[in-house]
């Protein structure tokens, strides 16, 4: 089954009470004109949380993102780490994906389908960490300042474990329903090599900002092919094992957390 936001927001209430559903709408960061960033470190000002959380289902961990961006209060930002149960393929919010997919396919080889509340393409999750960074929007200075920010932070942070990665000036600006999000590097996104390494997506809610990536340590995207029956996505991403070699996830997670707080500041 594939989970969508329907049966994201009713999980909403399990996860956090209280909540006010605002309107919501994705932001794009390769087709953004605002670019200012900030003179201080953005975000220093918030009381910042860390959660290092344990894996959960795709359909769960995508709810409590976008509940965590729902319920986000002013003066305080959500830093969350996390991993999934199974191996997933989460969908972006605009990105067709119905009759795409041979459900029963999946289903042998124990992978999973949600619907994340953010855009971009098709990731499939597994040997990764995930990231997602929840705040008042003018904090972080803009969705584009934000997006420029947080990327330059996650780089210092694999960069301080021996990555070799960096932000690219050069790829291409896809439509959603152009192929997987690891396929190509859009300007602006981590790359090691000439290869993604790091895929990114934003969500504004309300006075909100969410952003959340996956960060691949191992495993094979183009496995995306099997589920569809087609040579349909040319994958071929960098990962952290293949640029470091022997890589563990706490690792990662640390260096992600030290990388953030030169930009986040507080955390």
């Amino acid at each position: 089954m594939i989970h969508g936001l329907r049966s994201n927001r009713m999980l909403l209430p399990l996860l956090l009470r209280s909540v006010t559903v605002r309107m919501s709408r994705s932001w794009n960061p390769e087709r953004s004109s605002s670019s200012r960033v900030p003179e201080k470190p953005m975000g220093s000002g918030l009381k910042w949380r860390v959660i290092r959380d344990s894996p959960c289902t795709g359909s769960h961990n995508m709810a409590l993102d976008h509940a965590l961006a729902v319920c986000s209060q002013e003066g305080e930002g959500v830093l969350r780490l996390y991993s999934w149960t199974a191996a997933t393929v989460s969908f972006g919010r605009n990105e067709c994906a119905r009759g795409l997919y041979d459900q029963a396919n999946a289903a042998e080889q124990g992978i999973e389908f949600v619907r994340r509340p953010t855009g971009g393409r098709a990731v499939l999750h597994s040997a990764e960490v995930t990231y997602a960074v929840v705040a008042p929007v003018r904090a972080l200075g803009g969705p584009r300042a934000s997006y420029v920010e947080i990327n330059r932070g996650l780089v210092k942070g694999l960069s301080s474990i021996g990555a070799a990665v960096a932000v690219t000036d050069h790829g291409e600006t896809l439509s959603p329903d152009a192929g997987a999000c690891f396929g190509v590097p859009a300007p602006g996104e981590i790359v090691a090599g000439e290869k993604k390494l790091v895929g990114s997506a934003q969500l504004r809610v309300g006075d909100a900002l969410l952003q959340h990536g996956s960060i691949i340590i191992d495993g094979d995207q183009s496995l995306l092919n099997d589920l569809t029956g087609e040579l349909r996505y040319v994958v071929h991403p960098a990962t952290l094992r293949s640029v470091l070699g022997v890589v563990h996830q706490d690792q990662v997670v640390t260096a992600v957390i030290d990388g953030l707080k030169h930009v986040l500041g507080g955390l």
